[in-house]
């Protein structure tokens, strides 16, 4: 198991963020685009993902929330987390790719936006029982 104290959820939801905000550090930007680059540049950092950032069903250029945990790595363990680098540069890729051929629209109805708010903190939601507890 991983300690909770350790582990940090870099999100653009509100919704992610205000729920686990008294239990995990949370890194909060506001948009996709931002949650994939700061994940990158922990990653790079020598984190770890512990969830992917791609998570779900739906394409990058589909929902604008996006929220991934990340947990650092020990000093005692230097493993290195070449697969995790790969991973998330290979995120940013798919990204780009998809804003190139359908962007993600601007504005949504306050009722989308929730949709994909709870969408995103589900997956989050189903994953932190398992990670921590």
């Amino acid at each position: 198991m991983w300690d909770r104290d350790k582990a940090v959820i870099i999100t653009n939801n509100d919704w992610v963020c205000e729920k686990y905000k008294v239990m995990i550090e949370i890194i909060y930007v506001e948009t996709y685009e931002e949650v994939l680059i700061k994940t990158r540049d922990m990653v790079h950092d020598r984190h770890h993902l512990l969830t992917h950032p791609q998570a779900s069903s739906l394409k990058p250029n589909q929902t604008p929330y996006r929220s991934v945990i990340v947990y650092p790595n020990d000093e005692d363990d230097m493993d290195d987390n070449m697969s995790d680098i790969l991973l998330i540069e290979k995120c940013l890729e798919v990204f780009y790719q998809w804003q190139k051929i359908a962007p993600t629209p601007r504005e949504y109805t306050d009722r989308v936006k929730r949709d994909f708010k709870v969408i995103d903190a589900s997956m989050i939601d189903s994953v932190i029982p398992r990670i921590f507890d």
